[in-house]
């Protein structure tokens, strides 16, 4: 028989039903959401300040009205639960490239559906092969969509700077906020 066999069993989350027929869970509840907020306030805070201060530089440093993109990434590379902000910083950036370099050749491609199949399949299998995690295909596969469809002066170089300045601002903020991880 394993250690496995006398382990006591998964708890299983409280029902709406067993919240309101057990004050006590409620309690339980609060306490656990309490618990969550307290373990995740600092990287929120980071990711918020680290995506107003991607913003205003993007937009007052590199003159880009619209700098959404930098925003985004500070904010998904400070996400709370995020084992390492640097690779996932770093595999953001790398998705994004690899997106938009494919998206800037399927473009020529004259059926948009079959620029969107080829062009997908490709970014996200080139960005697999990093080995880095989910966040790099799904970025490459973003990516070319957003170059397919907001064409590249918005999806392109543009985005391009800013996913380097909201990665490079969230690494700072993330370094000088966060708790550091043991």
């Amino acid at each position: 028989m394993d250690d496995d066999d006398h382990a006591a069993p998964a708890a299983k989350p409280a029902s709406d039903q067993d919240l309101r027929s057990n004050p006590g869970g409620l309690c339980n509840s609060g306490l656990t959401i309490w618990n969550r907020w307290r373990d995740a306030w600092r990287e929120i805070a980071a990711a918020t300040i680290a995506a107003i201060v991607a913003w205003v530089v993007a937009r007052n440093v590199f003159g880009h009205p619209h700098p959404i993109f930098a925003a985004v990434i500070a904010i998904v590379a400070l996400g709370p639960g995020i084992p390492s902000h640097r690779r996932q910083a770093l595999g953001l950036v790398l998705g994004v490239a690899v997106g938009i370099l494919v998206g800037e050749v399927v473009r020529f491609i004259p059926e948009p559906a079959v620029a969107t199949g080829v062009g997908v399949f490709v970014s996200m299998m080139i960005a697999a092969s990093f080995g880095m995690g989910p966040v790099v295909p799904i970025q490459a596969g973003v990516s070319l969509l957003l170059v397919l469809t907001l064409g590249t002066q918005t999806a392109g170089y543009v985005r391009m700077i800013d996913v380097v300045i909201g990665a490079v601002i969230g690494l700072i903020c993330g370094r000088l906020l966060s708790k550091p991880k043991p």
